[in-house]
């Protein structure tokens, strides 16, 4: 008799998915891929058509093992139920065959479906062809988040851009065809809250503003590869309510901070080529003078460096940074007792070398006002192919000799060969502890098939 009773159990968990309402199912399917979305309709008469009721879109064209298929069944399931809101669209956009009409109009089509999150990454050669974005976009009243990566957009009519509901926008190696259409796409976003622009070679964005009331994240990346041929586009930023800003590998004539909020966290990685380069720098260190956390390049410092040098200027205080992270190479590693000079209120401290000079060439004799009253945490990273044992040493001693209210030092395994006499230092602080991080264990994940996929959504949707 227990027979009857095993069959019974099995059908109850290979099937139970299959008794949820239609409407948690739709959510289900519509966080996986079009593709597996599809494959469920395999599964029983309830699942038939199900699929074609997701709320969302995502496509990769190279799943599909010709383009008129891609095309016939993007059309078809828009086709098949006219009033289907598509709030999630994403397309891997990667053809040999572009048609630009075509392409915006189906885009079109999706936009003017209630969209909400548009995701759109073209490995279309875009010397070749331009993949472009429809002008409907540039007014679509619902959508919210927006990734595109290697597209065009042509010059819209001002009155024609709002987009009063876009909170996340990511833009990556696109066109745009006028200097002030990123601006004002930006500035049209009333409650935009994350920002990211990442250049290409060839990208043609033009100058780069940022002026938005609203904006809480900014992240602004190069990728180019020739800066002779074609430096970065000069940027400024107006962001008073700005909380995070990360600039990273860029170099241009220009960056202008006109407003930054005081508590913003600022990841620096830029440099300047202009005429007029010291009053550049002069303006640009002011500006983020004021930050509560800031992460400053290797680079970065050098120019700060040569300037300093140069100009006999001093580097302005900066009183209000809690947090600073600091990669020091071997050109301008001596100013970093300097520059912590106009640290005053420090906190924490993460310094990073490329290299350390020979024991006699390292003057560490003046020592910041933050090592009196408020650092408390260090952090010292040093290669493991430097050798100097007892430059290492003096760089420690620094440390633990002249910081009255320290807790931690942290050191690096290229420490380890000193980290038993670092312990033996005098400290100015009792109760400062000296330790080297443990090394962490790389975890491994494995595949999984579409069933468990599903589940594991479940208990998300139903928290919501």
């Amino acid at each position: 008799m227990a027979e009857p009773s095993v069959k019974k159990s099995k059908l109850t968990e290979s099937d139970w998915i299959s008794g949820l309402a239609d409407d948690l199912l739709l959510q289900i399917l519509s966080k996986v891929p079009t593709r597996e979305s599809v494959f469920t309709s395999r599964m029983s008469k309830r699942w038939r058509n199900l699929w074609r009721h997701v709320p969302a879109l995502d496509l990769d064209s190279s799943k599909f093992p010709h383009e008129s298929d891609l095309e016939d069944f993007f059309d078809s399931f828009l086709q098949f139920d006219g009033n289907l809101k598509i709030e999630r669209f994403k397309w891997i956009y990667n053809v040999e065959e572009h048609c630009d009409p075509e392409f915006v109009s189906r885009i079109d089509h999706v936009v003017k479906r209630g969209l909400k999150d548009l995701t759109i990454l073209s490995k279309v050669n875009i010397e070749d062809d331009s993949v472009r974005m429809p002008v409907s976009l540039y007014s679509c009243a619902t959508l919210v988040n927006l990734t595109l990566y290697s597209v065009v957009f042509d010059a819209p009519r001002a009155q024609l851009v709002s987009l009063p509901c876009l909170k996340t926008m990511h833009l990556e190696a696109v066109k745009f065809d006028g200097e002030t259409i990123l601006g004002t796409l930006i500035s049209s976003c009333s409650f935009l809250d994350e920002l990211t622009i990442i250049t290409h070679d060839h990208d043609e964005l033009g100058d780069v503003s940022v002026r938005s009331p609203s904006l809480r994240r900014f992240k602004l990346e190069s990728m180019r590869e020739d800066y002779d041929e074609c430096e970065d586009p000069n940027v400024e930023v107006d962001t008073p309510g700005l909380e995070y800003m990360s600039i990273t590998d860029y170099q241009s004539e220009s960056f202008i901070i006109h407003n930054i909020s005081p508590c913003a966290k600022v990841n620096i990685d830029v440099v300047f080529d202009a005429e007029d380069e010291d009053s550049v720098i002069h303006d640009f260190i002011t500006a983020i003078s004021t930050v509560r956390e800031l992460t400053i390049s290797a680079r970065t410092l050098e120019m700060i460096h040569d300037y300093v040098e140069s100009e006999t200027e001093l580097v302005p205080q900066f009183s209000n940074l809690f947090c600073l992270h600091a990669s020091f190479s071997e050109s301008s590693w001596e100013m970093f007792p300097t520059f912590l000079g106009c640290c005053p209120n420090l906190h924490s401290l993460f310094l990073e070398f490329d290299c350390l000079p020979e024991k006699e060439e390292i003057n560490l004799s003046l020592v910041p006002h933050c090592f009196e009253s408020s650092l408390e945490y260090v952090q010292l990273k040093v290669p493991i192919t430097v050798s100097e044992t007892s430059s290492k040493m003096e760089l420690a001693i620094y440390f633990v000799r002249n910081c009255s209210v320290l807790k931690k030092l942290m050191l690096n395994e290229s420490f380890g060969n000193v980290i038993n006499k670092v312990r033996k230092i005098p400290k100015r602080s009792e109760g400062c502890k000296i330790a080297m991080p443990k090394p962490l264990h790389e975890n491994v994940s494995h595949g999984s098939s579409l069933l468990p996929l599903i589940c594991g959504f479940i208990p998300k949707i139903l928290d919501q």
